[in-house]
């Protein structure tokens, strides 16, 4: 049996992003925490004795690392080389290889494919079985091309043999992005017995016989990434199923907290609950060995006086619940979302107005309208050097285009219940 541990997208020297200027003292815990948890990697593959670790791109944040990162990754592969454990790893889009001059490491039992073109490496293992790894690595940002089509189908040349590929999966062989497309029917197609994926940040199972999975990021960094990350520990045996562990790695996780709003809530009725919902946090964080970073989302918040909603929007009641006392393990509200349930055919009444509404959204929704309206947040120079990647972050785009949306139908006053209630 062969033991391969699968992590991706470790994204070293990456920031938090989104967080409540009131807890700006978790910087130094936050900006840890993929150190942390990588560094936990480390010790699970030696505690576990596995054959070889594979590193499927992105391994830091940015082509440019700083020399912290760099340190810190070297160290744990020392870790990795004194336990004569083999390291397979590849590029991916963010610390893709600039000039055809990627970092090196002079450790024995690092193997990196350095080149765009697709390539492989061969180990004997401990037990005498082999393994054949096919990969490349990105030497610049974006790969449009199918470089799934350079994978060779297996010829049994080894015992096992494994495609590491940080990519994108897409519907169909003529379906457009920028990180290297593939369908799992070309993945089917090489006859590997495992597909380690990267990019994705979130752990997947896209196929069982042959396995081929995502094992997501490490450590969440927004709050759009939410949920326990990690990484597979996978075990292969001749013949039989390959089986797959998830290890979880993570010592700050993002949690989204659904709470439904009721016409008679003032207040002191959205502190308490969102006080329970930490409570209720707190008591998993010391057997999980983990912080909570809390989304909470008011539904129906439609339902709450105006005045309200606009004091929430303001930021104050994230105010109110997100102190933070500096235990080992911390429990933090960093924001709070009104989800309106409005009807957004509230103006279906109206065919002008109707026509007006659908014509402003899809204008907003263009890249060079949104920009237009943007520009002066984009373009200005204290926020450019500050948020230097505000302009391209989709989910703030989303984000803008629902409020926008959602202040439209409020304006003139409907609401799913009073909408329903006129049919």
């Amino acid at each position: 049996m062969v033991k391969i541990l699968h992590v991706a997208d470790l994204h070293l020297d990456s920031p938090f992003v989104g967080l409540n200027k009131k807890i700006n003292h978790l910087q130094k815990p936050l900006i840890e925490a993929p150190y942390q948890a990588f560094k936990r990697c480390v010790s699970i593959a030696i505690n576990q004795n596995v054959d070889a670790v594979t590193i499927v791109g992105d391994i830091y944040d940015s082509s440019k690392q700083t020399i912290y990162a760099q340190h810190f990754f070297s160290k744990e592969l020392e870790r990795l080389d004194k336990a004569n454990i083999p390291v397979v790893l590849v590029n991916g889009n963010h610390d893709f290889i600039q000039n055809e001059q990627p970092i090196t490491y002079s450790y024995n039992n690092v193997h990196q494919l350095t080149s765009e073109d697709v390539g492989h490496i061969d180990l004997t293992l401990k037990n005498k079985e082999t393994i054949r790894f096919y990969g490349f690595s990105y030497n610049r940002r974006w790969i449009p091309e199918r470089k799934i089509e350079e994978f060779p189908i297996n010829q049994g040349q080894t015992d096992y043999t494994i495609g590491l590929l940080h990519g994108d999966l897409s519907s169909s062989t003529s379906n457009p992005t920028n990180y290297s497309p593939f369908t799992i029917q070309e993945l089917l197609s090489k006859n590997y017995d495992y597909w380690a994926l990267g990019h994705i940040h979130l752990a997947m199972t896209l196929n069982q016989n042959p396995l081929i999975q995502y094992s997501g990021t490490i450590q969440g960094r927004n709050r759009l990434e939410t949920g326990d990350k990690g990484a597979y520990i996978i075990e292969l045996q001749k013949n039989q199923p390959v089986k797959s562990t998830f290890i979880s790695l993570a010592k700050i996780v993002y949690e989204n907290v659904e709470i439904d709003c009721q016409l008679s809530w003032q207040a002191n009725d959205l502190v308490e609950k969102i006080n329970e919902a930490i409570k209720n946090y707190q008591l998993e964080t010391v057997p999980n060995q983990q912080s909570y970073l809390l989304n909470i989302i008011l539904e129906n918040a439609q339902r709450l006086p105006v005045d309200l909603q606009e004091q929430v929007e303001k930021g104050e009641l994230v105010e109110v619940v997100s102190d933070y006392e500096g235990e080992s393990f911390f429990v933090v509200v960093v924001s709070i979302e009104l989800n309106r349930q409005m009807s957004l055919d509230a103006f279906q009444y109206d065919p002008k107005l109707n026509a007006s509404y659908q014509k402003a959204v899809a204008g907003l929704e263009t890249n060079q309208l949104y920009e237009n309206i943007m520009s002066d947040v984009f373009n200005h120079s204290i926020l450019r050097t500050r948020l230097s990647d505000v302009a391209l972050d989709e989910s703030l785009k989303e984000e803008i285009i629902k409020e926008a949306q959602e202040l439209l139908v409020q304006s003139i006053g409907f609401d799913v219940e009073e909408v329903d209630h006129e049919d």
